[in-house]
């Protein structure tokens, strides 16, 4: 017998299929996801057969005395042997997923092409291939990380509670967002509590995703309250999902260790999870953490791999977007830097699937959400390259600005051209009047238009802040309108529409609350509550109309309501409590200076009246006795020539020089026809949508051409600037985690 055929001999199993821990054999599909393959009928596996895909199967290795025709080269064979195993065992395959990954063989065949040779497989590259995928291949749980796994799984709730906390987390907490196929995560849990056998008890990604899931869904269980019966209540107004992240915190090493599909949709929940409590904190990390992983899995760049299809092709999509999508807008909202740029990312936005979008097992179809979001957000992210930075001067009236790009007219008039297009191609059902308040769709569409309005704001917010401290200048210093630098007209417009989209914000919050949809633990809902609050009370130190009011103590009821149980939240409420003080301050300051300014000019106009009455008294007194003295109106008119009298100048009329009162200058900004008046009596649930068509701000450019300029003149330094510590202060978006002030130093 020669040494090849020992050494088969030696290495040929010697263990009983039934005895066995690895299947005999596995279709494409486990393979190439890395997961145990159990035939349920010959030729067809369980997964398969439950997803109705076909089953495949390689033939040549379908039996264990079977001997390959190509074997692999004696370096893998031997590196086998010294470990006790086969590389059968470690289910290496040139046709699996992890080799189709690697870039070896297909650099090694253009590096051929390229030198005129024929394109083959060498032993060197099929070598390569087995040895890279045998390290990124499934190995044993060590014993400390049997025992988190263990702990973690007796935290999961009975059958039925599991089910409740799935349904929940997909109706209100998926949103426009997608965290996996509902279908197939669903077959999954079932099989997970119905077989104390399955490979899932051993799958510390399914174990994550599952605790992320339902910590998720037992945040949005109050959404679920009945209104009328008795129930329970739960004691304080604690988180309820603390139970499954602290199971769920103790798995993060090994979910970061191990490349798998699942770890990154468990980091990406749990990010979404802790985004109301630690929003700068631990939820911008863990999402930064599922968008690190997603990228070192290739999610954005377009999978051409043999061994996936169509299905799992879009389900990476769905969640490459997703992902990105609540990972910029989040810094954008929090004054973070981008971290992928957009032109480096080569996947299709997600597309309707039948296969993964219908079915009984489907509880929310979102993808046209999905859609429109991700476009929304790909439009967002051109705000940051349109802008400045502006550095504090020691002066309180004085800005200097630093260039970081100088945007055209163009370019700004383009972004705001994208929102709009935006708007105007949302779906009809997109209408919020003929969406059912307790759908799950709801919410999700109020949240288009609420981001909508965001970018409105983000183009606006620094407008706004340059247009009050030009009121503020204008006013206090003395020096008026006439003797200070008027604005651009394009800041001012750009201001208007900032406060008009705080406006319509505030305006879809009070839909929420008509409709009995406002409830704690939401990021998106108190981030936009509160800017919306926040610009309304800056911009009302210009002017107040009679609905100012009413529009602040609502947005200041609503962020209260959304903050029970939250101290960071409550934190945020405290802050726009005291930016309301500052803001009455400044107004106050401001109609004690127009008074003093009145009571001047009075006490001057009293002066000059005086002086003018003597002389007229005079000049009426020299009159009549002349008259008397000669005796005939006729003779005083043919042969007196009096000399001409000079009264003096009267004192000025034009009062265009004297400030405005807020109310006044401002009331064309807050009668505005399209600006609905706030806080009606409460609408009927068919009829609390409100006027989103209304809203059309006017062009940011509409005075930029007036001097005959060709377009592409440059904005002013007061348009977009962007100063960090300035602008958070002052929107209020660096009090979304003050953990530090409840730890000792």
């Amino acid at each position: 017998m020669s040494e090849l055929a020992l050494e088969r001999r030696r290495l040929r199993r010697r263990v009983a299929d039934d005895n066995r821990k690895r299947a005999p054999r596995a279709c494409d599909r486990c393979k190439a996801r890395k997961s145990r393959c159990i035939e349920s009928t010959p030729g067809t596996c369980r997964r398969c057969e439950a997803k109705e895909l076909t089953c495949i199967y390689d033939d040549r290795r379908q039996s264990p005395d079977h001997t390959d025709a190509s074997p692999l080269p004696t370096a893998a064979r031997q590196a086998a042997a010294r470990k006790g195993t086969t590389p059968g065992d470690d289910n290496i395959s040139i046709n699996s997923y992890q080799t189709d990954r690697i870039m070896w063989p297909r650099f090694l065949s253009r590096l051929r092409e390229a030198f005129s040779l024929d394109v083959q497989s060498t032993p060197e590259a099929h070598d390569m291939m087995a040895m890279q995928a045998s390290i990124s291949g499934p190995r044993s749980l060590l014993p400390a990380e049997l025992l988190r796994l263990r702990r973690a799984i007796d935290a999961f709730p009975p059958r039925p509670v599991a089910d409740y906390l799935l349904a929940v987390c997909i109706r209100h907490g998926t949103d426009s967002f997608f965290y996996f196929d509902q279908a197939h995560f669903l077959h999954e849990i079932d099989e997970f509590y119905n077989d104390q056998s399955s490979p899932l008890r051993g799958d510390i990604g399914f174990i994550g995703l599952a605790l992320a899931a339902f910590a998720l869904g037992s945040q949005w269980t109050p959404m679920e309250r009945p209104s009328e019966g008795p129930t329970p209540s739960l004691a304080g107004d604690h988180d309820p999902g603390t139970l499954f992240h602290s199971h769920l915190k103790t798995l993060v090493p090994d979910l970061i260790e191990r490349p798998c599909l699942r770890n990154i949709q468990a980091f990406y929940i749990m990010g979404v999870y802790l985004m109301p409590t630690s929003a700068v904190g631990s939820s911008y990390v863990y999402i930064g953490l599922a968008l690190r992983k997603a990228l070192a899995f290739d999610l954005h760049q377009s999978a051409d791999e043999a061994s996936i299809d169509e299905r799992e092709r879009e389900v990476r999509n769905r969640l490459w977007w997703s992902i990105w999508s609540l990972e910029r807008i989040t810094a954008l909202k929090l004054n973070r830097a981008r971290s992928v740029d957009i032109e480096h990312v080569t996947v299709p936005l997600p597309t309707p699937m039948a296969s993964l979008d219908q079915g009984d097992s489907r509880i929310f179809d979102n993808v046209q959400h999905q859609i429109a979001m991700a476009r929304l957000v790909k439009i967002l992210d051109g705000v940051t390259d349109v802008g400045f930075v502006f550095l504090p001067s020691p002066r309180w009236f004085t800005l200097t600005f630093v260039y970081r790009t100088r945007p055209s007219a163009t370019a700004v008039r383009r972004l705001e051209a994208s929102l709009k297009d935006w708007k105007h191609s949302l779906p009809l059902q997109f209408k919020l009047a003929n969406i059912n308040t307790r759908d799950s769709s709801y919410r999700a569409v109020l949240h288009l238009y609420l981001n909508y309005y965001y970018a409105w704001i983000a183009m606006g917010k620094v407008s706004v802040v340059t247009v009050v401290r030009d009121h503020l200048r204008q006013n206090l210093s003395g020096q008026g309108p006439a003797n200070t630098p008027a604005l651009d007209a394009a800041v001012r417009d750009v201001s208007y529409a900032c406060t008009r989209a705080a406006s319509k914000i505030l305006r879809l919050f009070e839909m929420l609350n008509n409709t009995g949809n406002i409830t704690r633990f939401s990021f998106t809902d108190f981030q936009g509550c509160s800017i919306a609050t926040i610009v309304t009370l800056l911009s009302g130190i210009q002017g107040r109309d009679s609905g100012y009011e009413g529009r602040v103590t609502f947005g200041l009821d609503c962020l209260r309501k959304m903050a029970a149980g939250n101290m960071t939240a409550k934190v945020g409420v405290r802050f726009v409590e005291a930016l309301q003080t500052i803001a009455d301050e400044a107004v106050m300051k401001l109609r004690r200076a127009e008074h003093d300014h009145l009571q001047v000019q009075h006490e001057v106009g009293l002066d000059s009246g005086a002086a003018e009455y003597t002389r007229w008294a005079q000049w009426l007194s020299r009159a009549e006795n002349e008259l008397q003295s000669l005796g005939s109106p006729l003779t005083m008119a043919t042969n007196v020539a009096q000399p001409p009298v000079m009264l003096g100048a009267p004192p000025t009329t034009d009062n265009s020089n004297l400030p405005m009162t807020p109310s006044v200058r401002d009331a064309s900004m807050w009668d505005h026809p399209t600006n609905d008046s706030l806080l009606p009596p409460p609408l009927a649930p068919s009829a609390a949508a409100p006027a989103l068509s209304t809203f059309n701000a006017r062009p940011i450019f509409e005075h930029s051409n007036n001097n005959g300029g060709s377009g592409e003149e440059f904005l002013p330094s007061s348009l977009y600037g962007d100063d960090q510590n300035f602008l958070m202060g002052l929107t209020g978006l660096d009090v979304l985690d003050f953990s530090e002030l409840t730890t000792p130093l």
